[in-house]
């Protein structure tokens, strides 16, 4: 396709209709359990429903508009007041302002935005769209890894972490920061958000390494608590990086029924490593160039096994302890199942905080109010990936991303649209 057929192309495709088509038919009920949100407003002054705030946000993520304000300003057409009073079957007048919705967002319950987030992830189970992507056809990888979301100088709430930092002067300083640990369910090219959990110990001093490794792997166990109570027959594999490679992980995978596939590195548990490296030079059980792998190890009461696979241009090691089987027929695809987790690295926080989302972004000070934003990033996520990777008419032309949200925001703002979904979509992924 050359470009001036690809400008033509373009012309057909009304990018907001797929996004609204892809939102009604696989999620029906997101508009109205965003409508069905406990509203603690005083209902002799609200304007607005519970669902115009969530669905302007949404859009607003969706059309990379990277500041509360810049909603405010870009939404502020008549076609734009049109097109969302459309997706939620309404009369508008106005589109909220920011602060309305940053005012609405300080007093959601959290635990109802993760509800909705659920809906979907259960979805796309049931509807068996992502069947094709469990390992081994039996396991849903799930990858967990944290992040810092905004930084300042200045503590912006009661619940910010604190890190004692010196700048390129030698001036010692803190810095305050909100931190989330994520987990994702790898989807093919495609990372769902499936559960989140917040590192809150703002009297806690996190310059020293040991101190934060300990509030993520705590982190991890509430985490892992809540994901078996919302997915509680969901078969995981779990993957992250060598700060998991520990007894008490190992435990809560047992106790869960979850496999893992977790980097490991010497520094991780430095006497199962070394005896690894004395088993493996004796009785490499590997009859593959460049791979090793030795199984049945003792570590704790538990038997783990531990495979390598050595990058020979590169010179680089990549070594992960499992319990799921090896063998030789699956040591390769093994090594490839580790080799996953940096997808929620590049698909997942890389493009959330350098592509369209802006994690980093303080869009609010208030603590409730910034999970809210984190969690509906999530969800936006989600609903743009489904369009990036499945609709047929995107993928032909290979729209970037930019791409799609730019030719969505001004669709949205220029061109009122027809939003009834009159025929059944096929998502169609790689």
């Amino acid at each position: 396709m050359n470009r001036k057929e690809k400008r033509e192309k373009k012309k057909e495709i009304n990018i907001l209709k797929e996004v609204v088509n892809v939102i009604k038919q696989y999620f029906p009920e997101l508009i109205d359990k965003f409508e069905g949100l406990t509203d603690l407003r005083n209902q002799s002054y609200v304007t607005y429903e519970m669902k115009v705030i969530f669905i302007v946000r949404i859009m607003g993520l969706m059309c990379e508009i990277k500041s509360m304000h810049g909603i405010t300003s870009e939404f502020n057409t008549e076609e734009a007041i049109k097109n969302i009073a459309n997706i939620c079957k309404l009369e508008l007048e106005e589109i909220p302002h920011c602060d309305t919705i940053n005012n609405v967002f300080e007093k959601v319950d959290v635990a109802e935005i993760e509800e909705i987030r659920k809906y979907m992830i259960n979805k796309m189970i049931r509807a068996k769209m992502i069947e094709k992507y469990k390992i081994r056809g039996k396991y849903y990888h799930v990858i967990v890894d944290g992040t810092g979301l905004a930084t300042s100088r200045k503590k912006y709430n009661e619940n910010c972490l604190i890190k004692n930092k010196t700048d390129k002067q030698g001036k010692e300083y803190q810095e305050y920061s909100t931190y989330v640990l994520e987990a994702k369910l790898v989807v093919g090219d495609m990372v769902f958000s499936i559960g989140s959990e917040f590192v809150e110990n703002g009297s806690k001093n996190m310059s020293n390494e040991e101190e934060k490794q300990d509030c993520e792997r705590k982190a991890f166990a509430r985490l892992a608590k809540k994901l078996k109570k919302e997915y509680p027959r969901l078969k995981i594999l779990l993957s992250g990086d060598a700060l998991y490679a520990c007894k008490p992980v190992m435990d809560i995978c047992k106790e869960n029924g979850w496999n893992y596939m977790i980097r490991f590195k010497e520094g991780a548990i430095p006497t199962l490593y070394r005896e690894y490296e004395t088993v493996v030079e004796k009785n490499n059980e590997s009859n593959k160039a460049n791979y090793e792998f030795v199984t049945g190890l003792d570590y704790q009461e538990e038997k783990v096994n531990i495979i390598k696979y050595i990058e020979a241009k590169k010179k680089t090691e990549f070594i992960y302890i499992t319990n799921l089987s090896i063998s030789n027929k699956n040591i390769e695809n093994s090594i490839n199942i580790g080799r996953k987790r940096w997808k929620i690295e590049n698909e997942g926080f890389n493009i959330q905080k350098n592509g369209t989302f802006d994690i980093g972004h303080l869009y609010s000070k208030n603590a409730i109010a910034i999970k809210i934003h984190y969690l509906l990033i999530q969800i936006a996520h989600i609903i743009r990936q489904l369009v990036e990777k499945g609709n047929k008419a995107v993928k032909e032309l290979k729209l970037k991303i930019r791409e799609i949200s730019h030719s969505l925001k001004i669709t949205l703002i220029s061109t009122i649209t027809n939003l009834e979904v009159h025929s059944v979509i096929q998502l169609r992924f790689d």
